[in-house]
């Protein structure tokens, strides 16, 4: 009797869809006919294994040195204020190389080949698939193994010489025609969260996130990948390598990176302090020759970005995954943010931002190796989120992370 009404009751369903699908195609409207939205994952492209120089970092490009309210000022010398900003390094120069037909641009120096042009489209994240298979079944520029990129291999392209957009729009267009349509230029990375939307201490979890670079304003953060706005894709391809990590602990309080040429303390420094303090913890740490060395600084966005471990976030939903963005083999200070809730810090970078086109560079840009969170905890962008606030003390205004964590940096010789 039960498989009859299962037989009868599948029938039904069968029948009512046919109905349906008969109705549409006899006069339904495009506007009648419900939106479905494209879920799932993207198609895994497997990495190959990191190996010696093979994750070399793109320097910034960043040219200028700042105070804390924003006043460009001349190169700081050695021992004073605001030393040590991004630009008093040197940093591997961004080489760039168009395609013959206009369709491509090759990173000389990750290996990387992207398109000149993004996609006319927006897209929900798994949507966003389709683009590299049409990219894939035209061969476009010559290739067949086109891919969304990793959010290391899409903030590789980050360029901070002007901002906003911060790309170098002399090889790569993004096209947008006010600031307001631009602050919205965001794409898609094929990195998803661990985490979802407010998942913190048992609150209802929110929607599921993947990470996305915004050219127009400079952020990383993670957006929901089937809930309102959609975003734009450029896809890359070359180098499976890029992006992923060779750490070596060397046994005396360091790690090294020699996949990125970096070499980093274990720990940080331990307490949230400003951007001008941040600074000038390397210069006393160099002069007390820390970990056997005396030349750390404060490393640069993308530098620090290199660190991130996006498989990892504090309230991940797989228990796997538990614990600040970063790879195990480092420790990071225990806090409570402001939710009150067990968290792990920002980490201030050397690099200056505006928070608008053509503003003044009154904040800097920091990395959530715990939530990326609002003041009340929940999480809204994502650990390894990189944001911007202001460099001082009450400058700022609503939630300013003023007071950040340092983890400095050196070049391996």
């Amino acid at each position: 009797m039960k498989a009859k009404i299962r037989i009868e009751s599948i029938t039904s369903t069968l029948v009512s869809a046919l109905i349906l699908l008969n109705m549409c195609l006899a006069g339904c409207s495009k506007d009648d006919i419900i939106e479905t939205t494209i879920t799932g994952d993207l198609t895994t492209v497997p990495r190959t294994a990191a190996s010696k120089g093979s994750y070399p970092i793109v320097g910034t490009s960043q040219t200028w040195c700042w105070d804390g309210t924003g006043n460009k000022i001349t190169l700081p010398a050695l021992g004073a204020a605001f030393y040590g900003q991004d630009s008093q390094f040197s940093h591997t120069t961004p080489v760039y190389t168009k395609s013959s037909d206009g369709l491509t641009v090759k990173d000389e120096v990750t290996g990387l080949t992207w398109q000149k042009s993004h996609d006319t489209g927006i897209y929900y994240w798994a949507a966003s698939q389709t683009v590299a298979d049409n990219l894939n079944s035209q061969k476009y520029g010559g290739f067949s193994d086109w891919r969304l990129p990793t959010i290391k291999e899409l903030y590789s392209l980050w360029n901070a010489s002007n901002g906003w957009p911060w790309i170098d729009t002399n090889y790569f267009t993004i096209t947008y025609s006010s600031e307001q349509e631009l602050s919205h230029a965001i794409f898609w990375s094929s990195d998803k969260y661990t985490g979802v939307m407010g998942n913190v201490s048992g609150e209802t979890p929110g929607s599921e996130l993947a990470f996305g670079v915004n050219f127009g304003t400079g952020h990383i953060k993670s957006y929901s990948i089937s809930v309102g706005p959609k975003h734009m894709v450029r896809c890359v391809r070359g180098n499976l390598s890029y992006g992923v990590n060779l750490f070596q602990n060397n046994g005396d309080g360091t790690i090294s990176d020699l996949a990125t040429g970096l070499m980093w303390p274990k720990a940080d420094n331990g307490s949230g302090i400003d951007w001008e303090h941040a600074l000038a913890y390397a210069q006393t740490q160099n002069k007390a020759n820390y970990l056997g060395h005396s030349d750390w600084r404060l490393p640069n966005t993308k530098e620090l970005q290199s660190l991130v471990d996006y498989t990892r976030s504090p309230y991940a939903t797989n228990s796997v995954n538990l614990g600040p963005a970063i790879n195990a083999m480092f420790s990071c200070t225990a806090i409570k943010n402001d939710g009150g809730k067990a968290d792990y810090p920002y980490y201030w970078t050397s690099t200056s931002a505006i928070s608008q086109a053509n503003g003044i560079y009154a904040s800097a840009w920091y990395v959530a190796f715990g939530l990326a969170e609002n003041g009340s905890g929940e999480d809204l962008h994502g650990a390894g989120a990189i944001r911007f606030d202001k460099k001082t003390v009450g400058t700022g205004e609503g939630e300013e992370r003023v007071l950040n964590y340092v983890r400095l940096v050196r070049s391996i010789k």
